[in-house]
């Protein structure tokens, strides 16, 4: 990381925080009812997303570095 950076966490607070910059954890605690009603939304109809890419994991790196811009989100997919 460089100077002045920041370090963000999905998995709780850093083991060596930054000499020289900010570090951020993110933690999302998951709730059921929330995530059924997403569920409840998305087969409703009521919720899309709005899909530009779908890439393989292989060629993710050009997916997710594109040379021009792209409309939706980017897809990886993991597994075949």
């Amino acid at each position: 990381m460089r100077a002045g950076g920041t370090l963000v966490s999905v998995t709780g607070p850093a083991e060596a925080p930054p000499a020289d910059g900010l570090a951020i954890d993110f933690v999302v605690v998951s709730d059921r009812a929330q995530l059924n009603e997403i569920v409840q939304r998305v087969r409703d109809g009521r919720v899309r997303a709005n899909i530009g890419t779908v890439a393989t994991l292989d060629d993710a790196v050009a997916a997710l570095n594109p040379t021009k811009r792209v409309k939706g989100k980017t897809i990886i997919r993991v597994r075949p």
